[in-house]
């Protein structure tokens, strides 16, 4: 088991109703919010402003004055961020409050903690070429999830887009875990049914990353990790056959949180592959982070399965009730019966049925590798060390 440490710092709220008592919830954490959330230029996103009405209803009541910043787009932009960072700072505000799904808290704790450090929120991402800024605070963050997906909600995390490169990367803080995550089930159930399995996609790929990628080894973490999907896919089935039922719903939200916090990666952290190549895929082409992993996850399954067979025969075995008894053939089984999984709930996707040919395919190979291979011999952590023609490889295979 490798060494680690792990805190949990952010305060779980979790009940029916919750969204109204936003104001109450957050009294005590500053006096002025200023609150973070979607566009409302149409879409998805501009229908679920009634959320947002709801907290601001919720502030009304307790007469807690607030500014609202409702102009963040999927893939939280640069550019978006910078000047939600300008506003905050001239606005008298003391704390964030972020509606929204992954994007919206992500593009929240960058307001946040660029506000109070200084610069560019593109400072502060990781870049293999430059050596980024590191934060001296933040304001307090609140999240109030939309959608169970990222995890975002109770982690130091954040995935931000620079559209005028095409270039989407990320970067760690504890001064940006949100301080409370306010949870409603009940909001959740106004999802569309395309938004509910983005987000199921999702919370899949990051349990699998770091059991997939780890040289540790750690029981406990794969237990845990198991019992997550087991528990994500139980339940997303219910909340598909109906999206009403509030517990299901609930037990999303927890794998959600749970299955990003590092508890599901605790004495043999890894990497996190499938993300570095859906971050240029998404950064390229806009499409929804849930849609692109959805894309990337069978294909990188198939291929690297010689890395680490013992590890994908696990998986295999212990969550896909698959008994063939010999590894290698065990993990090659693996990519199956995800693709069987994704087919029954409609997100067996290709890049075709998203729009997208491949010819940047080798564009893409080649951000990934500039942005997050290694130094020395440009491969880029996984399973095992990820090569430009490996990534490629997998990219042509998802068309």
């Amino acid at each position: 088991m490798m060494n680690f440490v792990w805190n949990l710092p952010t305060e779980l709220n979790y009940g029916e109703g919750n969204l109204d008592k936003t104001g109450e919830l957050t009294k005590n954490i500053g006096k002025k919010p200023f609150i973070v959330s979607y566009g409302t230029h149409g879409g998805t996103h501009g229908k679920s402003f009634w959320i947002v009405e709801r907290v601001i209803k919720s502030l009304e009541r307790k007469k807690t004055p607030f500014v609202l910043y409702n102009a963040i787009e999927q893939n939280p932009r640069v550019s978006t961020i910078d000047i939600g960072v300008e506003k905050l700072v001239v606005s008298g505000c003391d704390y964030v409050i972020a509606v929204g799904g992954g994007s919206v808290i992500d593009a929240a704790k960058y307001i946040s903690a660029t506000a109070f450090s200084g610069g560019s929120c593109w400072d502060y991402v990781i870049l293999k070429e430059r050596k980024e800024k590191v934060y001296a605070g933040a304001y307090p963050i609140v999240a109030i999830p939309t959608v169970a997906a990222s995890g975002s909600e109770a982690n130091a995390g954040g995935v931000i887009t620079n559209w005028e490169t095409h270039e989407k990367s990320f970067c760690r803080s504890a001064y940006r875990i949100p301080k409370m995550a306010i949870i409603d089930p009940l909001v959740f159930v106004s999802l569309p049914r395309k938004t509910t399995l983005d987000g199921g996609v999702d919370i899949f790929s990051h349990l699998i990353e770091h059991y997939l990628s780890s040289d540790g080894t750690s029981e406990i973490a794969d237990r845990i990790t198991e019992g997550l999907i087991l528990t994500l896919i139980e339940n997303l089935d219910k909340v598909l056959e109906n999206p009403e039922n509030i517990d299901a719903r609930g037990e999303l939200s927890l794998c959600s949180i749970l299955g990003w916090s590092g508890l599901q990666a605790l004495g043999r952290t890894g990497s996190i592959p499938i993300h570095f190549i859906e971050h240029q895929l998404s950064g390229h082409y806009d499409i929804s982070h849930g849609r692109g992993i959805a894309i990337v996850i069978p294909p990188y399954l198939d291929y690297f399965a010689s890395a680490k067979p013992e590890r994908w025969a696990k998986l295999s075995r212990r969550v896909f009730g698959v008994t063939e008894v010999d590894d290698n053939k065990a993990a090659v089984l693996l990519a199956e019966k995800v693709r069987e999984w994704f087919k029954r709930i409609g997100m067996l996707l290709t890049l075709t049925d998203v729009g997208i040919n491949g010819e940047k395919n080798e564009i893409l190979a080649d951000d990934v590798v500039r942005m997050y291979g290694t130094l020395e011999g440009n491969k880029v952590p996984g399973a095992r060390p990820m090569t430009k023609t490996d990534i490629l490889n997998v990219l042509n295979a998802s068309i």
